[in-house]
């Protein structure tokens, strides 16, 4: 395919900042782009960037032409955790944790949830940042609670959670040395906690990773390292900025505030919105097994593609008027968790069950919501991105 009269790299900062109007542009005109410039950890470079709804279902899909083995990340070399693993093995890998995430286990941590909430809520004041004070330390507490780790340690586990997702989107030499740091830092935690669930077994997840690593499921202590923290960053980061990134949407439509406020019953319309809206992983990879043709593109073996979730979840051939934040879009079956396949979030439910109490307790403890004195900031990522702060002003 002859190379289209635009040139986008798709990791480039200025890119990430606004992308949506390239990604309608090549949506129409090249659905699969070859961006010759995207880092690699490797020395190869280059990646076909999948920017069309249906393309990113087809590369879902089918795991034996596009495989997950040779890393999730562009610009990251593999982990051995089960998000890198194609089947059987990464069903293996889900199987250790699954019954953690099941709707029954789910519900059951319901009043935990809302508890929490309402305690960050009423103790934040009357102006704050809402990602300092309730969107980081909500999903913590919820993870800390299903690893079965103590309160007292999650001030720790957010600093390494913050630093190592911080870290993988950007790579210079000073992060890169910071982020081994923190992971040497939470393999010794994570390391002096599997020597206690040994003794001591528990019904949680570390517990559980205890017991595959024993059973020779997870063959080398680096499995149960990885896949500790793939929870750990999983279930913090991804949480917290659709939280942030939601809130932020309200306050820029106020009818929308105003209409959820009036009719909760928009609850569940609205967090699905939120997760379209926000997105907060933006990509994963794939890697190409054989020569297979995507669109009317030949995507060669080992070439490295890169499913644009934050493009499929405003394809106008799926959504009506898709850069409208609408609370009541339905259908909305976006591709915030991962869109089709095996590889769904398997924390699907306990996001939206986080979510949904949040802002249900938020908007029955207060009046009003406004934007506090300075300006959001966003936390800039090639993988995971966010705002970093969200002052606002509120009124019970």
């Amino acid at each position: 395919m002859r190379h289209p009269p635009m040139h986008v790299s798709f990791l480039d900062p200025e890119f990430q900042a606004n992308p949506f109007a390239a990604y309608r542009w090549l949506r129409q005109h090249a659905p699969v782009y070859w961006d010759a410039e995207a880092p690699a950890w490797s020395d190869e470079k280059g990646v076909w960037g999948v920017t069309s709804y249906d393309h990113i279902r087809t590369v879902s899909l089918d795991q034996l032409t596009y495989t997950s083995t040779q890393g999730s990340r562009i610009d990251a070399p593999p982990v051995p955790s089960m998000i890198n693993r194609d089947e059987p093995e990464h069903q293996l890998r889900r199987g250790i944790i699954r019954k953690r995430f099941t709707p029954q286990s789910v519900r059951a941590l319901e009043p935990f949830v809302r508890e929490a909430a309402r305690t960050l809520i009423s103790s934040a004041g009357a102006e704050f940042d809402f990602v300092e004070a309730i969107a980081k330390p909500l999903p913590m507490m919820v993870i800390g609670q299903l690893l079965g780790v103590p309160e007292a340690d999650y001030g720790k586990l957010l600093d390494w959670s913050d630093l190592i997702a911080t870290g993988m989107s950007n790579r210079t030499a000073s992060f890169e040395i910071e982020v081994r740091e923190a992971v040497d830092q939470f393999d010794d935690y994570i390391s002096e906690w599997y020597r206690r669930r040994l003794a001591e077994p528990g019904n949680d997840l570390l517990s559980a990773l205890v017991v595959a690593r024993q059973s020779g499921l997870l063959m080398e202590h680096k499995d149960f390292l990885h896949e500790a923290l793939l929870l750990l960053v999983g279930g913090d980061e991804t949480t917290r900025h659709v939280a942030s990134g939601g809130l932020d949407a309200l306050l820029t439509n106020p009818d929308s505030m105003l209409r959820l406020r009036r009719d909760l019953g928009l609850l569940d319309s609205t967090i699905e919105e939120m997760l379209r809206w926000v997105c907060p992983v933006k990509n994963i990879k794939r890697t190409a097994t054989r020569d297979v043709t995507l669109g009317d593109c030949v995507v060669r073996t080992g070439d490295k593609l890169l499913l644009l979730y934050e493009s499929g979840n405003r394809d106008e051939s799926v959504f009506v008027n898709p850069d409208l934040f609408d609370i009541e879009r339905s259908p909305n079956h976006h591709l915030s968790f991962g869109g089709f396949g095996r590889h769904y979030c398997l924390g699907a439910n306990l996001a939206r069950l986080e979510l949904s109490l949040l802002f249900e307790e938020l908007l029955k403890a207060t009046t009003v919501i406004d934007r506090g004195s300075e300006l959001p900031r966003t936390r800039w990522g090639t993988f995971v991105l966010g705002l970093e702060s969200l002052p606002i002003r509120v009124t019970s």
